[in-house]
């Protein structure tokens, strides 16, 4: 195995075990399975699906590499993982645009008494339980931003700086000319500005717009530009983003996973319901950061075999 295909073959493989990972703590935490290394007691039919996400993670991209019919390069495959990124990214845009525009109006209308009055205080008590908004409200929202981020690719991070910018206008104009305020008015800021920290991180690594100290970098050769970058996204990076899925999620009660399926929301009764999503940014962010950081390896790699 030459070195290229082997940066090919680990590509592909660690993007494809963090998608493996992903599904498996949903199925194990979420749905109650019996996780993907209960087969070692166990061996049933769903244990043997989670473990099969795993064999298929390490053994697909040797048949992409050694046996599919076309040479994948290595810029073929950082292409498509950017795409990818994109994707999410887009997703997790308009998931928050709506999410928080819905939740905001639902819980003003609460506040304020209109679902009491207008459909009664059984769909009042619902709406206020995030057990119910959660999955009947925002899921299928989640639903139609994953359309939406398909169909619509032009959106940049531009729009979310804006709509951060009209959030905090509403507080400052509410308050200020009409002295009318509420938790749920914050709680929109912190969620868009949020996201947009998060979600834009693995877009400014794109555009090489992270803080580096450039003592030395500067003077570099492209060549040894390019060793540096691919040693940090091999050394640092990737091994950043994987801790934060094994600290975050490698338990029921970790400090990701526990918001989020216990659709935690903050103590105001007054605010949003929408605490446990802000957990899920920290999983966005790890997770197209290391897609980003794998294409940054394979871009760089590029380089050096043309040099």
């Amino acid at each position: 195995m030459n070195t290229f295909n082997f940066a090919k073959i680990f590509s592909i493989t660690i993007v494809l075990f963090v998608f493996a990972f992903l599904i498996n703590n949903y199925l194990t935490f979420g749905g109650n399975w019996p996780g993907a290394l209960s087969i070692n007691n166990d061996v049933n039919i769903y244990s043997s699906i989670q473990i099969s996400l795993y064999i298929f993670a390490f053994f697909f991209p040797f048949f992409l590499v050694y046996f599919y019919k076309k040479e994948i390069g290595l810029i073929t495959i950082a292409d498509f993982f950017d795409n990818t990124n994109s994707y999410i990214v887009r997703f997790a845009f308009w998931a928050v645009f709506i999410i928080g525009i819905v939740d905001a109006v639902i819980s003003l209308l609460i506040i304020e008494g209109f679902i009491e009055h207008f459909f009664g205080k059984s769909w009042n008590v619902k709406l206020s339980n995030n057990s119910f908004r959660a999955p009947y409200v925002h899921f299928p929202l989640l639903l139609v931003a994953l359309i939406l981020g398909y169909f619509f690719k032009s959106i940049n991070f531009f729009w979310l700086a804006f709509l951060v910018v009209l959030a905090e206008f509403q507080i400052v104009l509410l308050r200020f000319v009409f002295s009318y305020e509420q938790t749920l008015m914050s709680d929109l800021v912190r969620f868009w500005y949020g996201s947009l920290f998060l979600f834009a991180s693995y877009y400014t690594l794109i555009k090489d717009g992270h803080v580096r100290v450039d003592v030395l970098y500067t003077n570099f050769t492209e060549k040894n530009k390019a060793l540096v970058n691919l040693f940090g996204s091999l050394i640092l990076g990737i091994p950043l983003c994987l801790t934060i899925f094994l600290k975050g999620m490698s338990c029921k009660q970790c400090v990701l996973n526990q918001p989020i399926m216990n659709f935690e929301t903050s103590q105001s009764t007054q605010g949003m319901n929408i605490k446990y999503l802000m957990a899920g940014f920290l999983i966005i962010f790890a997770l197209t950061m290391l897609i980003q950081f794998v294409v940054y390896f394979l871009r760089n790699l590029e380089i050096i075999k043309r040099k």
